[in-house]
């Protein structure tokens, strides 16, 4: 059974002034992970509300109006059902353990049910117990999980690696920038967008991949406020785009680097491309003072965690993906 909360709460739907306490909350939540208003304002933003369902919720305290809590419904556009949504629980520590947290699922279980949704999804940090058991009370398991590892970029010693570099090259495999090929014209993003599409499609995903249009894709990923052009690497076989890695910059953690899709078509793999454009991204951290890149693998993506393994990563605590049937 549920615990009721000690509180008298009261709920609304999310307002743009709410942005500031948003962010608020969840640094107070993941302080290794801090976010900004921009940030997270791109995040929602960017999904098309015409073909995607997103709503957030503000829990409020009625006493002394204080927003203790969000909770957020959204689908997913690249794991995109109709049924299935990512459900968030967000509550102020300075309120956790006195049922805020389960009265803002209930209130986000009232919308699932009218939505008659099939499947919920959540993502909870192994290292914060507190929060793993509230989902498990909740009736989710777990689906995926992802190791978070680390690098200085500064004590990688590059020259051990050149080899795989020369290796990509001896096979006529140049790398360029995000920068340098939007200079050689509009057909560079097409090109783009197909390589990024077949490089998702290959992930160890909780579910299927599910394609995204080129303006999804646009609006999320080249449009996001945290790409750095010239650390967003691509490989190329003559005109054909093969592979790519690429960083987003953070505007807390201003030193640090977030290592986002690093991939090579199947048929290239082999031939030392992703350690050469992992390289690249390491080499732009190096020279513009960032002290920190980190990234995020499945556990089941065996070939992409040993290539950070032998590059110096460090494994950190890992990011667990729950599923809740509520068909």
């Amino acid at each position: 059974m549920m615990r009721q909360s000690t509180l008298p709460l009261t709920f609304r739907e999310f307002e743009a002034s709410d942005y500031e306490r948003l962010v608020e909350i969840f640094n107070a939540n993941y302080p290794d992970y801090t976010t900004s208003i921009e940030e997270l304002r791109h995040a929602d933003e960017s999904l098309d509300r015409s073909k995607f369902h997103f709503k957030r919720y503000v829990c409020i305290d009625q006493g002394s109006r204080t927003i203790l809590g969000f909770g957020s419904i959204k689908h997913s556009s690249w794991m995109f059902h109709p049924q299935k949504f990512w459900i968030e629980v967000q509550v102020d520590p300075k309120y956790q353990g006195r049922g805020v947290g389960s009265q803002i699922y209930q209130k986000l279980a009232e919308d699932l049910t009218k939505m008659q949704a099939t499947t919920g999804w959540a993502m909870f940090k192994e290292d914060m117990p507190n929060t793993l058991t509230f989902a498990m009370k909740l009736g989710f398991t777990e689906k995926k999980r992802a190791w978070e590892s680390r690098l200085n970029p500064s004590e990688v010693d590059v020259a051990r690696f050149q080899n795989y570099t020369a290796k990509a090259s001896d096979a006529g495999i140049k790398i360029s920038t995000l920068s340098e090929e939007q200079a050689r014209g509009p057909d560079s993003l097409r090109k783009l967008y197909a390589l990024f599409q077949e490089l998702m499609a290959d992930l160890p995903l909780p579910v299927p991949y599910t394609p995204v249009s080129y303006e999804q894709w646009e609006s999320t990923e080249l449009k996001n406020p945290s790409l750095i052009p010239n650390c967003y690497f691509i490989a190329s076989d003559g005109p054909r785009y093969v592979g790519l890695s690429a960083a987003l910059r953070s505007d807390r953690e201003t030193k640090t680097l977030y290592q986002i899709l690093t991939g090579v078509r199947r048929e290239y793999r082999g031939r030392g491309i992703a350690i050469a454009l992992k390289l690249k991204v390491i080499d732009f951290a190096t020279r513009n003072q960032f002290d920190k890149i980190k990234t995020w693998n499945d556990t089941d993506n065996a070939p992409m965690l040993a290539v950070n393994t032998k590059l110096g990563f460090k494994r950190e605590a890992g990011w667990i993906t729950m599923e809740k049937n509520l068909g």
